[in-house]
């Protein structure tokens, strides 16, 4: 707090180490993806290599903005409130278990499937993967008339790349609205150096 850094290059400095840590985890997540889908191709008989620009598209969509989103605003308001930061993160942690696990659940037994906006602007994915399912749905054709016909309409499903016109670019803007924050952050932070000069 009593560095000769400026104050904005002092929480700049903060913010950026705590983001290369979250966009690393995601990395690993991302390479744990593709070294499994791999695994498994190299492992099982037909089991089909992951299409590594899909995965990259849906990582970068749904992924690398809910890291952002995270560690942007849970940063943000730490800075603010300092005396709270433990219990921001709580809360930011209990918001997101509630939004990624419990709504879907309680959402997948519905008949009726969730408002469209809901799934387009859902920051955790979760409403947002439920509704895709629909478009996954495997409606067996009567021309199937054996099991290796059957495998290749399955990996046909299974490669299918979801329709991402409407929820890339809420997810992208989410993102972007919480680097907003941590410059909302960053120009409101006083030091208190800064106070006493």
């Amino acid at each position: 707090m009593t560095t000769a850094l400026p104050t904005w290059a002092y929480v700049w400095g903060r913010y950026l180490a705590g983001l290369v840590m979250s966009l690393g985890l995601a990395l690993l997540l991302l390479a744990s993806i593709l070294g499994m889908g791999g695994l498994l191709h190299l492992t099982i008989t037909d089991y089909p290599a992951p299409e590594i620009g899909n995965v990259l598209l849906l990582w970068v969509g749904m992924v690398l903005p809910a890291t952002i989103l995270v560690s942007s605003f849970g940063f943000a308001l730490s800075t603010l409130l300092p005396r709270l930061s433990t219990l921001v993160k709580v809360v930011i942690m209990v918001i997101w278990i509630v939004g990624a696990l419990v709504i879907p659940l309680g959402l997948g037994g519905n008949t009726t499937p969730p408002p469209a906006w809901y799934v387009n602007w859902d920051p955790t994915s979760g409403i947002t993967a439920l509704g895709l399912l629909p478009s996954y749905a495997i409606h067996l054709n009567p021309t199937i008339t054996n099991e290796a016909q059957l495998q290749q309409f399955i990996l046909s499903v299974e490669n299918k790349m979801p329709d991402l016109a409407g929820w890339f670019a809420p997810h992208l803007l989410l993102a972007g609205l919480s680097l907003v924050l941590v410059l909302v952050a960053a120009l409101a932070f006083r030091r208190s150096r800064d106070v006493l000069h």
